[in-house]
């Protein structure tokens, strides 16, 4: 598996669910090897949806998914975009308005993206392999970890902002 196949596979998995299931397209997408795209910066993040007693909820700015996979490849799939991008990219996904896009509902729409774009690309990478993937959860991302780790991480550009897209394979088997 060549890195450029990898890349290949992640560009086309993640532009046409976009265009298909939330009626938007990709401006532009890059590799990001190297830095984190402007808008994607690491922050102090937590779970969307959690609460911890006492302690006033947490507003993110940026939602992160996370699942494993398993078949003849093993690893793990991030996506990581802006609340603003999930709530606009929700708001398409569920047929509602922006505005009626709740955080909870904006983690759930970032968790079945990273469902669909990790089953996309990896039916491109390994198509006669059948794949068992985790239910994706929300994760949290100290400040200054890197959000893509040693995998293939490539960003793209929508009109209402940047997402990013991590796959970490950990053993080909």
């Amino acid at each position: 598996m060549q890195p450029i196949e990898v890349q290949s596979a992640l560009a086309a998995a993640v532009e046409e669910v976009l265009e298909t299931m939330c009626f938007t397209g990709v401006m532009s997408s890059s590799e990001s090897a190297i830095a984190e795209p402007a808008g994607l910066e690491p922050a102090g993040l937590e779970p969307v949806g959690v609460e911890p007693v006492g302690v006033e909820p947490v507003v993110c700015d940026s939602l992160i998914a996370s699942l494993r996979f398993e078949g003849n490849l093993c690893g793990e799939f991030r996506l990581r975009m802006p609340m603003k991008v999930a709530r606009v990219v929700g708001s398409g996904f569920l047929g509602f308005d922006e505005s009626e896009i709740s955080d909870s509902q904006a983690g759930e729409v970032v968790c079945e993206l990273a469902n669909m774009f990790c089953g996309s690309a990896l039916s491109r990478l390994e198509a006669d392999t059948i794949f068992h993937l985790s239910h994706p959860e929300m994760v949290c991302v100290d400040a200054g970890v890197p959000f893509g780790g040693a995998g293939f991480c490539r960003w793209f550009e929508l009109e209402e902002g940047n997402l990013a897209t991590s796959l970490n394979v950990l053993q080909a088997i």
